[in-house]
């Protein structure tokens, strides 16, 4: 390939203008004459940034370079690569220009940097570089670069992931899926506590009902025994002298009816008398009729018929409502407060006992309010506990309950009462009038008629008002004797209660003392089944609550599609939403496990990258200085070492290296901690010596047999590649220098498009070149341009 360099410079910069086409080319000249300034702009050229590392250097170039034009002819693969360089739109820190290069074209079209990575690359060997130098750099540079990279990216990514990892997990612990398991089994066990004491207690309720009917049924008969002899003579007194104030009044209309009849002035007369008597007869016995209802219902409610009576029964009664529904929630309630406070209690006394945390502060008041102990929250639940108790006897909930619902029904008792009683009231009102109608209906006879009429009227009135007053007391007895048995005889009372104390197998003498016992019993039952059914509904709501929570969290790792990431590490997260919620948590969990792996592994990660940068710094000194390990070796300061040893082997494979330096040897290798080379020699001895031990010549020419023996290894190499060797005359002597030219010429044939630039100081004056006609050509091109190109040989 064939390079010309058209630069504009400023302050000394100077580059050479011409590259000859010449596969093997020597250029030798001045130093300073810009040899080394060509083959970085080059670099720069074709995507490379020689100055990495060293901004400094790059802006001292960047700003000394005012333009330039550069041209590539006789390619492999294009005829022609062009750039036009502003190095104004170049950065001020030394990275890869990219699309900033300048305007670049391809046989005169327009074209971008990555065109130019396929068709040409420019290599740059320094002799100067020797594989302790190179080493130290490389060391040097990786580190770096680790650096660069945890403070730019690193760190940042670092936070990010930990952070979606963080809440991911937080997310799978809030629903906490381990716990679904015990709360199901805690609900279950629950539930079948709180059946099998509901079956006792619906059994010990028969058994309690029983006996308290037989102790209801052993006081009536004793009530019968003792008053209902008296009670059925006074009301069969009672329906004696109904009857014959029946009869009496029977007698009197037929006095009225033969008094008036056929005594009218005319028929229309006679019809109204005969149609009031008829409707006051009416009125009479609805009235008797409403006055008896009044009676028994008052009797059930026990208060007098009277406004002012219910009036007060109904307001007493409504108090007493009121003071009971009051109760209601705080009896219902207790169950679940004492339970709760057990739990409490029996924890704290275990922090006492077992941890020694009696005195240890557990609350602090923030607002100057009381601080408490273990021990002072432990006895303060205590004295509350106790107060409850004495507030919710046994059995007070069903109680209480039972209480309620008899106060309710009084008190529609005393409102039937009090409607009754307006009913009796309208009765009254309405007989009146039917007594004024008749009265009125007298007018229609003769005067004397019209006067006996009126005092049998008032006769009949009169006995109308005794016999409401004897039904009243009739009412009132009889249901007072229905109340007293139950409406059942001494014999009757008797069986049935011989009935229920053989069905409670208890004897009638011990009936009271058995039914106490069985009170007693039923209590205790009804509150330890009213604080097991109040457990299985929360231990259920709180399973509830877990499930619900668990597959919602399964159907958000399922289906979020920003956790895509998640299901392709975790297939079995696609499926969940198929499988039963024990499957679910069980998933859930190992889910979380596993991300609890992966972000101990991230810290772990960045972790040893960190001790990785610091292991390369200091085998970087250790090199560097040539001194011994130092300190405890870390598994960084092992990777490390393993990576440089890896890096030497990689340059010592070239057979043409271990014949140089090793005469041949195999299996050479480098003992990091003292840089000493060792192999095995053609007689199966194994060799040692210092790596610093090599003369500067042995090693620039291996180390530069190594970096041409990597190109070639190269597999993605562009087709034409420029590899220019840097500086060799002061460090490669006559024999090597022979070799080197020998190896290059050899390798020719399997790089054909290569280019190779051996780029050495001036050797001969041009004094002393005048003097020799060989060398006329050489002098010439000094004087023109301080440098002549032609093909390396020896």
């Amino acid at each position: 390939m064939h390079i010309r360099i058209e630069a504009e410079t400023r302050r000394g910069l100077r580059i050479i203008g011409e590259i000859p086409s010449i596969p093997l080319c020597r250029i030798e000249g001045y130093n300073g004459i810009g040899k080394t300034n060509a083959i970085k702009l080059l670099r720069l050229c074709t995507g490379d940034q020689p100055f990495t590392g060293n901004d400094h250097s790059w802006r001292t170039f960047r700003n000394q370079l005012k333009s330039a034009r550069v041209s590539v002819t006789d390619l492999h693969g294009a005829q022609k690569l062009e750039w036009a360089l502003d190095p104004s739109r170049w950065p001020q820190v030394a990275e890869p220009l990219g699309d900033l290069i300048g305007e670049i074209r391809i046989d005169g079209r327009s074209a971008r940097p990555r065109d130019i990575t396929p068709l040409l690359s420019v290599h740059h060997v320094m002799a100067a570089d020797t594989p302790v130098s190179v080493l130290s750099e490389r060391l040097s540079t990786a580190q770096k670069r680790i650096q660069e990279w945890d403070a730019e990216v690193g760190r940042r990514r670092q936070e990010e992931v930990e952070l979606a990892l963080g809440d991911l997990q937080n997310k799978i612990t809030d629903c906490a899926p381990s716990q679904l398991s015990r709360e199901l089994t805690i609900t279950s066990e629950a539930e079948k506590i709180a059946i099998s004491l509901a079956n006792q207690l619906k059994l010990a309720r028969e058994r309690v009902e029983r006996l308290d009917r037989a102790v209801e049924i052993s006081a009536q008969l004793t009530q019968v025994r003792g008053r209902g002899p008296e009670m059925d003579e006074k009301i069969e007194e009672l329906a004696a002298h109904l009857a014959d104030l029946d009869q009496q009044r029977q007698k009197l209309d037929r006095q009225i009816k033969n008094a008036s009849a056929q005594k009218h002035k005319n028929e229309k007369a006679e019809n109204e008398f005969e149609n009031a008597q008829k409707h006051l007869v009416r009125r009479d016995k609805a009235l008797r009729t409403i006055q008896s209802h009044l009676q028994n219902l008052a009797a059930a409610v026990g208060v007098e018929p009277t406004e002012d009576a219910l009036a007060a029964a109904r307001r007493d009664t409504s108090q007493h409502l009121n003071r009971l529904l009051e109760r209601q929630p705080r009896v219902n309630a207790t169950p679940m407060l004492l339970s709760l406070i057990s739990s409490l209690t029996s924890s704290l006394e275990n922090a006492e006992g077992a941890e020694h945390l009696g005195n240890e502060l557990l609350i602090s008041s923030s607002q100057g309010g009381t601080d408490w102990t273990v021990t002072a929250l432990r006895e303060a639940l205590q004295h509350r506990e106790a107060v409850l108790r004495e507030e919710a006897p046994s059995a007070d909930a069903e109680q209480l309950t039972q209480e309620i619902e008899e106060t309710r029904g009084r008190l529609g008792a005393i409102a039937q009462t009090e409607a009754a009683l307006r009913e009796v009231e309208a009765a009254q009102t309405a007989l009146e009038k039917a007594e004024g109608r008749l009265l009125k209906a007298t007018k229609g006879l003769p005067e004397q008629t019209a006067r006996n009429l009126e005092d049998l009227m008032s006769n009949r009135a009169k006995l109308d008002q005794e016999a409401r007053t004897v039904q009243a007391d009739h009412a009132r007895l009889t249901h007072a004797r229905e109340l007293l048995g139950g409406g059942k005889t001494e014999d009757a009372l008797a069986a049935e209660l011989v009935q229920l104390c053989r069905e409670a197998n208890v004897e009638v003498a011990r009936l009271r003392k058995h039914r106490e016992k069985e009170q007693a019993e039923f209590e205790e039952l009804t509150r330890r089944e009213a604080q097991a059914a109040q457990q299985a509904t929360l231990a259920h709501r709180n399973s509830e609550n877990r499930i619900s929570r668990v597959t919602a969290t399964a159907r958000f790792l399922s289906q979020n599609p920003e956790l895509s990431w998640l299901r392709r590490a975790f297939p079995k997260i696609s499926s969940l939403p198929g499988l039963n919620v024990a499957d679910q948590a069980q998933a859930l969990t190992e889910v979380a496990s596993a991300i609890d792996k992966a972000r101990d592994s991230l810290g772990s990660t960045y972790s040893s990258l960190r001790g990785m940068e610091t292991a390369l710094g200091r085998l970087e000194s250790r090199i560097r200085q040539n001194s011994g390990e130092t300190g405890t070796e870390t598994a960084s300061d092992r990777a490390a070492k393993r990576w440089l040893a890896d890096e030497v082997r990689q340059w010592f494979e070239s057979e043409v290296v271990r014949t140089a330096l090793f005469n041949g040897g195999t299996n050479v290798e480098l003992d990091p901690d003292s840089l000493q080379l060792s192999w095995t020699a053609a007689d199966g001895q194994t060799n040692e010596r210092p790596l610093a031990a090599f003369s500067s010549g042995e090693q620039a020419f291996a180390y530069t047999q190594a970096q041409v023996a990597r190109l070639d290894r190269d597999d993605n190499a562009a087709t034409n590649r420029l590899i220019a060797l840097d500086e060799f005359g002061s460090f490669i002597d006559a024999k090597n220098m022979s070799a080197l030219a020998s190896y290059l010429r050899g390798r020719q044939a399997q790089a054909p498009h290569d280019q190779v630039l051996v780029v050495l100081p001036l050797e001969v004056s041009p004094a002393i070149a005048s003097s020799n006609g060989t060398t006329n050509e050489r002098v010439n091109a000094l004087r023109q341009r301080g440098y002549f190109a032609e093909a390396f040989q020896l």
